[in-house]
């Protein structure tokens, strides 16, 4: 008699959906730690811009921003 069967999920959907949310969790974690290590590395980065360009400035080999080629303003 097909009335009297109830449906019984498999065995394993508790253990599936807790790898899938496990997974999830662990893909948002990378994602974060990404972002963290990526801004580091931006501030070191410009940092390093930032001192590099003063030592031009100082040398004179760099006058300012707003100058065109050759010291001449754009």
């Amino acid at each position: 008699m097909p009335g009297d069967q109830r449906y019984t999920p498999p065995p394993s959907v508790g253990h599936e959906i807790g790898v899938m949310f496990g997974f999830l969790g662990f893909m948002a974690l990378c994602m974060i730690a990404y972002g963290v290590a990526w801004n580091i590395s931006n501030k070191k980065i410009q940092k390093k811009e930032a001192d590099r360009i003063e030592k031009l400035k100082a040398s004179g080999l760099l006058r300012g921003e707003k100058d065109g080629v050759y010291g001449q303003p754009s």
